[in-house]
């Protein structure tokens, strides 16, 4: 396992949080892994092989949109890679 970008998102009027999100590769398929700081909730979302640019766009995506960690596997499915 290898990480290859990390992105974070700020706290804002409605989300009082930050979320870290880090783009990881393991044997060719690339991964978010997903946290609110300071919190015990983590998630880990399967991209496939996408290859590491569409990945890390996604996860900044993310982070630039303040996406919940329980929401990213929903949206991922939605998403065709």
């Amino acid at each position: 396992m290898e990480y290859k970008a990390f992105f974070k998102s700020g706290q804002n009027l409605f989300k009082n949080f930050d979320v870290k999100y880090a783009v990881f590769e393991d044997k060719g398929s690339f991964f978010i892994e997903s946290e609110i700081c300071g919190g015990f909730f983590r998630e880990i979302s399967f991209l496939g092989n996408c290859g590491e640019e569409k990945a890390t766009e996604t996860a900044k995506l993310f982070a630039e949109k303040r996406v919940h960690p329980l929401h990213i596997e929903d949206i991922i499915s939605d998403m065709r890679f």
